[in-house]
Order: structure tokens, then C-alpha cells, then sequence
């Protein structure tokens, strides 16, 4: 008798606790999704056309103007 009184002094059994830790997990791992998702997206419009010149869309005359021109605006 005393042992089962004395594993009740918390109040809550351990599976007691379990649908509260899964909301908690659940609510930091949303939590997470939505601050990445928001955050700015890194490397602008040269990051963009360095890609597509390394993809071919683009040629190296038409990199190097583009380049010019968007440094040239700074």
C-alpha cells in the first residue's frame, strides 16, 4: 500500500503527462516551420543570375551585362 501512494505524489501517472508532451513538441516543431519560412530568402538577384548562368539559360555575354548593369544601379 505504501509503495502505491508513494508513486501517486505527483498527482499524474506518467501517461498522464504524455498528451500534454506531445502538444508541446508539437507546438516548438510548428513553431520552427513557421520562423524558417518567413525568414528572407539569401542571395539576391546575383545568387539568381549566377544560377542560371551555371544552368546555360544564359550565355557568358549575357551574364557579364547583366552583372554590369546591375552593379552599375548600386
Amino acid at each position: 500500500m505504501l509503495a502505491c501512494e508513494m508513486g501517486s505524489m505527483l498527482g499524474m501517472s506518467w501517461w498522464m503527462w504524455f498528451p500534454g508532451l506531445v502538444v508541446l513538441v508539437a507546438l516548438i516543431v510548428f513553431g520552427t516551420w513557421a520562423v524558417n519560412r518567413s525568414a528572407p530568402r539569401t542571395g539576391g538577384p546575383l545568387r539568381i543570375l549566377e544560377e542560371r548562368y551555371a544552368r546555360g539559360e544564359i550565355d557568358a555575354e549575357e551574364f557579364e551585362r547583366r552583372r554590369a548593369r546591375r552593379e552599375g544601379s548600386r
